[in-house]
């Protein structure tokens, strides 16, 4: 009885090595997927701030509420259309 409890804990004690060797070997590359991702955010969300881009987008929005109103929208419709292009254009 007590060679199989030895035997059991070895066994056990094994396998919680391998179990936790496993998640050490997966870590690093989990820690660079994440590291990557968040560099690639941050450069993104510097770039969306580029005050020159701002400008253009916000031009852009203007030149589509003027179409808009310019094909017959009123100032009312104009404007939730051009809020709902500016809100898809943020997802």
């Amino acid at each position: 009885m007590q060679r199989r409890l030895i035997t059991f804990v070895v066994l056990c004690n094994f396998i919680i090595g391998h179990v936790h060797a496993q998640q050490m070997i997966k870590r690093p590359e989990a820690n660079f997927l994440n590291e990557q991702l968040s560099a690639q955010l941050l450069n993104q969300t510097m770039a969306l701030s580029d005050p020159s881009l701002i400008k253009a987008q916000a031009e852009l929005l203007r030149k589509h509420y003027d179409a808009l109103l310019a094909a017959g929208f009123n100032k009312d419709e104009a404007l939730k259309i051009v809020i709902a292009i500016a809100s898809r254009n943020e997802n």
